[in-house]
């Protein structure tokens, strides 16, 4: 979201004294002469721009598995302040989640728009394109952002060349299938699986898993090409509203600013 504020400072012969605002105006008013109609003056205010970018984070749920997300349950994570939702769409073992279309609609009448979905590769079952495509065919009547693809370890082979073809057929599959893709790994899983350096999916976005407790990015590492994250995963075991070992999740929102002098 972007959000504008405008606002203008008093004449520049009256920045070094401390009379009150609304003494400024009242002399502006009185005295359109040295202030309206001053065309060189009104000039040189709007020249001078002033763009302040500020970060606001977003908090976020993985929905457990194989919980049931309920409306009522992601009615009480918007009370709590969590407000978007990364829900599994396929599982390690090589088949669609069964719940994934429930959760999003749940999740959706409950008021949560900011919706992700991700994919945990079978490795072991081959066919990376395959997998994707089935997950995202089974999801063309949900509404949900990007696709994340889950690169952790957990039945990667050690050849990590060929980890690397994986990895590269499932993203292309997904931008193929037209869908926005990110990855959901970090530093450690990503040098056993992939090599540390090999940057095959670093032009899209980053979600990592740091376990610190801190809804921040201030002990993010580059890796794998990616200079900054896109989210991080900054807990694990949550508990509330019904639900035990949730991993909690934050983002940054952009705010600008803009201040007219």
């Amino acid at each position: 979201s972007f959000f504008f504020l405008m606002i203008r400072r008093p004449p520049r012969s009256t920045l070094d004294r401390s009379s009150a605002a609304s003494d400024v105006y009242k002399r502006q008013v009185s005295t359109q002469s040295t202030w309206g109609f001053n065309i060189m003056r009104i000039l040189e205010i709007f020249s001078v721009v002033c763009v302040l970018s500020l970060c606001a984070g977003k908090l976020g749920v993985d929905l457990p598995t194989p919980d049931i997300l309920t409306v009522k349950d992601a009615k009480c994570f918007l009370e709590n302040k969590y407000e978007m939702l990364f829900i599994r769409a396929f599982r390690s073992y090589g088949t669609i989640d069964p719940n994934v279309l429930t959760n999003i609609k749940n999740a959706r009448e409950a008021g949560i728009s900011d919706i992700d979905v991700y994919i945990f590769p079978c490795v072991p079952c081959g066919n990376p394109r395959k997998q994707v495509k089935e997950a995202i065919e089974n999801l063309k009547s949900a509404q949900y952002g990007m696709v994340w693809l889950d690169v952790e370890e957990y039945a990667w082979t050690k050849n990590k060349t060929y980890n690397q073809w994986f990895v590269t057929e499932m993203v292309d599959e997904v931008v193929k299938c037209g869908r926005k893709v990110g990855t959901y790994t970090n530093w450690h899983e990503w040098d056993q699986i992939v090599g540390r350096d090999w940057d095959g999916a670093c032009k899209y976005p980053l979600w990592f898993p740091y376990w610190d407790h801190d809804p921040s990015f201030k002990n993010f590492k580059p890796f794998g090409g990616w200079k900054a994250p896109y989210a991080k995963q900054y807990e694990s075991e949550g508990a509330f509203c019904g639900h035990k070992g949730l991993d909690l999740d934050y983002k940054p929102q952009l705010i600008v600013l803009l201040l007219l002098f």
